[in-house]
């Protein structure tokens, strides 16, 4: 791939980051009807059914996931919606709002080459979500449902820049090049876009791998638990984890105690996979 439409590429991604010009389609009213009324302390669970209750999808997925092996281990059948919030909780029914929300966006590229990269990135934010929600419930020091929308959002810069890069032909004929420029941008460009859908400010940090120096003196943080769930997931033998030592210590998260996360992950990653798709 020619030099000049790389920097060409990078230059307009710069001047998007700089104007705060980095664009993702809106969350659907349903979500932010769904934060709005989950703001209000008073907030019951017959509130947010009639919140919910105005999206079939959702309703059908919340059923589904209150179904699920991970929620259901009595195997009781839920089939009234309310009861389906009182047994997921309000958090879980926001969550998986939000991913479907995503998932929405994940899929509403046209570019038949991008369906591949796309399916990719996709899956991959869904096992990493996973991953952090288990860590973080298991370390019980940190935001476990917080966590979730961690990894779920973690890699949404490199949505954007794929979808960008259609504009460019030869750098998205190029792979390497283009995961080069993902590596190195996604983080910056993934906060801009989670600030703007009004995400907290903890939250938008999680992206950033090198505030865990910063932090390092301090209580354990959702920075932590992303930073360990991606080494978790990127390791070929992730019981043995003695690479993880420092982040899981921080986390109170022992070797004894990594198998049933590992069990605990795939469980709910296989709900999610099957409430949401992917």
């Amino acid at each position: 791939m020619p030099v000049e439409e790389q920097a060409r590429f990078l230059q307009e991604l710069a001047e998007d980051l700089n104007s705060k010009n980095i664009q993702l389609p809106s969350f659907p009213d349903v979500v932010i009807n769904i934060r709005t009324a989950l703001e209000d302390p008073t907030c019951s669970s017959a509130r947010l059914a009639s919140v919910v209750q105005t999206d079939a999808v959702l309703v059908a997925r919340l059923l589904m996931a209150a179904n699920s092996a991970f929620h259901n281990r009595a195997g009781i059948e839920i089939t009234n919606l309310d009861l389906a919030i009182s047994r997921l909780g309000f958090e879980v029914v926001r969550n998986t709002a939000i991913t479907l929300a995503v998932a929405q966006i994940f899929a509403a590229s046209e570019h038949k080459k991008l369906k591949s990269a796309i399916k990719e990135i996709w899956s991959s934010s869904l096992s990493l979500a996973s991953m952090s929600f288990v860590i973080a419930r298991h370390a019980g020091n940190v935001n476990a449902d917080n966590a979730f929308l961690c990894g779920l959002l973690h890699e949404i810069g490199r949505l954007y820049i794929l979808t960008k890069a259609t504009l460019y032909p030869k750098l998205l004929g190029d792979p390497q090049s283009l995961k080069t420029v993902q590596d190195q941008w996604y983080a910056s460009v993934g906060k801009s876009i989670i600030e703007a859908w009004g995400f907290s400010s903890e939250i938008v940090a999680s992206l950033d791998d090198e505030a865990r120096n910063a932090a390092a003196s301090g209580p354990p943080s959702l920075v932590d638990v992303v930073f360990l769930a991606k080494l978790i997931l990127g390791s070929d033998e992730p019981a043995e984890h003695n690479a993880f030592a420092d982040p899981a210590a921080r986390l109170n998260i022992s070797a004894e105690t990594m198998t049933s996360i590992l069990e605990a992950h795939d469980l709910h990653a296989q709900s999610m996979r099957q409430s949401v798709g992917g």
